[in-house]
């Protein structure tokens, strides 16, 4: 006669998916952390937030010996006298420049909805909106050159 060749019965057990539970919620975490780091790589890499840091870098290098700072055009720029040199950083459209003698067109910082400039003491505060909403806030402390 025939002889029937016996299955393997093992099936699907409630300890195999206790413990397949086990290993999903020991990854969700990781998953969760990952997303969220990864968001934050997106923000510090974002082009707009680079090219503020480096507007910002560069506007430090001149407040330092300055022989006079003024507001100009309504708190949407400044004028520095620096080494018998003038520099004016205004907004302009939507970029802010940089003028040596009211005469050429530097491009610092782009993409800017608003951008006011205001001095407070030896404090110079930079408030920006951007073209997406986000804004940007900077204080700094310039110092006067020795006579």
């Amino acid at each position: 006669m025939f002889k029937l060749k016996r299955l393997n019965e093992d099936g699907f057990t409630f300890i195999g998916s206790l413990f397949e539970l086990f290993i999903l919620m020991a990854f969700l975490p990781l998953i969760v952390i990952f997303f969220s780091l990864m968001i934050h790589v997106d923000k510090q890499t974002d082009a707009g937030n680079a090219e503020w840091h480096l507007f910002s870098y560069e506007l430090q290098s001149y407040l330092t010996k300055v022989d006079s700072i003024e507001v100009i055009n309504s708190g949407s720029g400044i004028r520095i006298m620096q080494e018998e040199v003038e520099y004016d950083i205004e907004l302009y459209g939507n970029m802010l420049r940089k003028q040596k003698f009211r005469q050429g067109h530097e491009v610092m910082a782009t993409k800017l909805k608003s951008c006011s400039f205001r001095l407070n003491g030896t404090n110079l505060m930079v408030f920006a909106v951007f073209a997406n909403g986000r804004t940007a806030e900077a204080e700094y402390v310039y110092t006067h050159a020795e006579k």
